[in-house]
């Protein structure tokens, strides 16, 4: 099988395809493909992604910029929508993205799974040759004319296949499926389907299962946010909103790091009086409401005004390579929302922020950095120093 192996930020490769192959990898979209100097000879690069996918037969590995690592961190901090409670996610240096998200996920499901797999209460609803739970009266009058029995009934059931235990099964059971997880992990990943021998198999063409953070999961949280990003990097979505299905898993870091972004601001901001408005389309640049604006983070007053505003930007290792196209983005939001204070933030190393004035309006616009390769703490110490700018607090 043909391999290419590929850098989020490197060079495009030279690799010999065939037609075929060439048009696989084109109609994707998960690489960029151009023909080469001669016939036959074709020049691969990245397209925002990251992992591992087979595509028309050949095997594709893109190695993130970012150490794994650290992506792990990140990682940790975008599939949580409530507040994050910080636990180490190991992870070797030498292991490639695949490989180190399943031995992450085993780690954290095996741990989590010790004392035992985690139950709670599902409604059910059933025909049943007796009363049990409530009678669904309608559905008994439209199936059985009024008979008395059999009996339409809906009850809570005490069971393990709950909504968590399905993200783990599900989870465990495509890493198995996907080349490229290494050998070593495998005995782990069937430890841990059979540690949940109740639970309902997820098809993949559904959608996750709908769960609730709570104390009671809690041991589980970690591997069930894995679990998510496992099952999410079957597929991804295209600029035009179409959804592409991969064998492989496939992380989208600008997604990665926006997300992150929102959700470690949020955190940071919190000793602040006020709130983050993370979802966007609430506020609009025209006095006609036609024109929505989506920034990434809205700081928000107690009476609901914005305060703040920050958009993320995962485009450039250099800060040479800022695009001018942010800063009139940036610009816009500001005098939509009515700010003299805007603020870009660039996964580019650490560096001073820049500052523009803009002429004739009032508004300064500040480029800030993330050093996204450095230890957890320095990028969290980056990240508050920008929320305290945020909250006009520096």
């Amino acid at each position: 099988m043909t391999r290419l192996n590929l850098s989020e930020s490197g060079k495009a490769i030279q690799a010999e395809l065939s037609p075929r192959q060439a048009a696989a990898l084109t109609s994707s979209r998960i690489v960029r493909v151009e023909p080469g100097r001669r016939p036959g000879l074709w020049r691969i690069s990245g397209n925002r992604l990251v992992g591992a996918a087979r595509i028309g037969g050949i095997d594709v590995r893109i190695a993130p910029k970012t150490p794994v690592a650290r992506l792990l961190f990140l990682l940790a901090y975008t599939a949580a929508p409530d507040r994050w409670y910080p636990e180490p996610i190991a992870a070797s240096e030498r292991d490639g993205l695949l490989p180190a998200v399943a031995y992450a996920f085993v780690r954290a499901a095996e741990r989590g799974l010790r004392h035992g797999a985690l139950q709670g209460y599902v409604s059910v609803d059933a025909t049943l040759p007796v009363v049990r739970g409530r009678i669904r009266h309608a559905d008994q009058l439209r199936r059985h004319f009024g008979r008395a029995f059999p009996v339409e009934a809906s009850y809570e059931e005490f069971t393990e296949d709950i909504p968590e235990n399905r993200i783990l099964r599900a989870a465990a059971r495509r890493l198995l499926a996907l080349p490229g997880v290494p050998a070593t992990c495998r005995p782990e990943l069937r430890r841990v389907i059979a540690a949940l021998p109740d639970v309902e198999d997820v098809p993949s063409t559904r959608a996750l299962p709908d769960w609730t953070a709570s104390p009671d999961n809690a041991r589980l949280r970690i591997a069930i946010r894995l679990g998510e990003l496992v099952l999410r990097g079957a597929s991804y979505e295209l600029d035009d909103g179409g959804t592409v299905p991969v064998d492989g898993l496939l992380i989208n870091m600008e997604k990665v790091f926006e997300d992150f972004v929102a959700v470690s601001l949020r955190e940071a901001l919190r000793p602040y009086s006020g709130y983050v408005i993370t979802d966007g389309g609430r506020h609009f640049l025209d006095e006609a409401h036609r024109i929505r604006l989506l920034p990434d983070v809205v700081w928000c007053r107690g009476d609901g005004t914005a305060a703040g505003v920050a958009d993320a930007k995962y485009k450039s290792d250099s800060v040479r390579g800022f695009p001018n196209a942010d800063l009139y983005q940036m610009a816009s939001y500001c005098l939509g929302l009515g700010l003299d204070r805007g603020h870009l933030i660039y996964a580019a190393g650490e560096r001073p922020a820049l500052r523009h004035a803009v002429r004739h309006s009032g508004i300064e616009l500040i480029q800030h950095t993330v050093p996204l390769a450095a230890e957890p703490p320095t990028v969290l110490t980056a990240i508050s120093r920008i929320a305290a700018a945020l909250a006009n607090k520096s």
